[in-house]
């Protein structure tokens, strides 16, 4: 009787060990088909890799392109590659392990991002570039930029209409970057239109700091320089720092006021221009150029055929317009 019980009571706590092992092999699989159903909800997921984040221009691309995303209801992944073309193929090469749908790049250098694109093409990873473009040899479905060589343009009309004849010096972005090859070769072309003008050109590197110091050298140099341009409204706050430094403070309509102009279109500059310290900045819609790059790789995500080159365009703003509430300067929040 007692080896009856005995077995009776084997038999229950067997069927109860059983039980519990099942219940929680069907409470993990659960919990994973969660987890993979929360990853596979079925929207697209981008990666986007910034050049930068350090200028207010970048931070309100990503804020562009994260709100269009959250209208086209497609997940984003936004990351800062520090100005760094390592860094950024570094990221591609993680995104491509991920295997995200679509790659949105802003390439910190044209030619050195050239091999990741290529990678991103042998993986079957569609690539839209945006603020920049990548050189020939990598396959890109399409470009978003600002069209850099008609602001350079725009800046030396700008200078000549005000000023007639002169000399100028121009503060250039880091040699070999997209964006001062473009803008630095618009402007020489423009400026190299009349006689009446000579035109001296300085490396800054995008840098504020040296475009103090390199203001204040050539100012000191050459006292009759009456106009200065930048390849980005950032360096004009150097630009007016040197200026103090050398006592040079005429502010715009004053006597002795040296003709100040950017590019960006950027709060401060805004800023700077109402206050009569900066006369002109052309203009670029960072949120514009944001959210197009988003709309751009939705389509092509969804089979529609879209434009291989798409240029936002350049806008002058001078203390008649500065107050426009449109412009993305007077939109900008942190």
């Amino acid at each position: 009787m007692k080896f009856v019980k005995g077995l009776l009571l084997f038999a229950l706590m067997f069927s109860l060990l059983v039980g519990c092992s099942s219940n929680n092999q069907s409470s993990s699989g659960s919990e994973k088909t969660a987890a993979s159903s929360e990853k596979n909800d079925g929207k697209k997921k981008i990666a986007v890799l910034l050049w930068s984040r350090g200028f207010e221009f970048m931070v309100a691309l990503d804020q562009g392109i994260r709100a269009e995303a959250k209208k086209q209801g497609v997940d984003v992944e936004v990351l800062d590659g520090q100005s760094s073309s390592q860094t950024q193929l570094r990221q591609i090469e993680d995104n491509i392990a991920k295997k995200v749908d679509l790659i949105i790049l802003s390439p910190a250098n044209s030619d050195e991002l050239v091999p990741g694109v290529k990678k991103a093409n042998q993986a079957g990873i569609p690539v839209v570039t945006v603020d920049a473009v990548v050189s020939k040899g990598a396959d890109v479905v399409s470009s978003i930029a600002f069209n850099n060589e008609e602001a350079g343009k725009m800046a030396a009309k700008y200078i000549m209409d005000t000023l007639g004849k002169g000399s100028v010096l121009e503060l250039t972005g880091a040699p070999g970057t997209y964006h001062a090859i473009l803008r630095g070769g618009g402007f020489d072309k423009g400026m190299g239109q009349s006689s009446d003008f000579k035109l001296s050109t300085k490396n800054a590197e995008w840098s504020a700091e040296k475009s103090q110091g390199i203001t204040a050298d050539s100012l000191t140099a050459n006292p009759k320089i009456n106009a200065i341009f930048t390849h980005n409204d950032d360096m004009q706050r150097g630009v007016l720092s040197g200026l103090r430094q050398i006592s040079k403070t005429s502010k715009v309509g004053e006597k002795g006021h040296i003709v100040l102009v950017g590019v960006d279109g950027t709060p401060q500059a805004l800023k700077r221009i109402k206050n009569g310290e900066q006369d002109a900045t052309i203009n670029q819609d960072p949120f514009e150029m944001g959210a197009l790059a988003v709309k751009t790789a939705v389509d092509h995500l969804n089979g529609k055929e879209v434009p291989k080159m798409q240029y936002t365009p350049p806008t002058l703003v001078t203390k008649e317009n500065a107050d426009d509430p449109n412009l993305w300067g007077n939109k900008f929040k942190k």
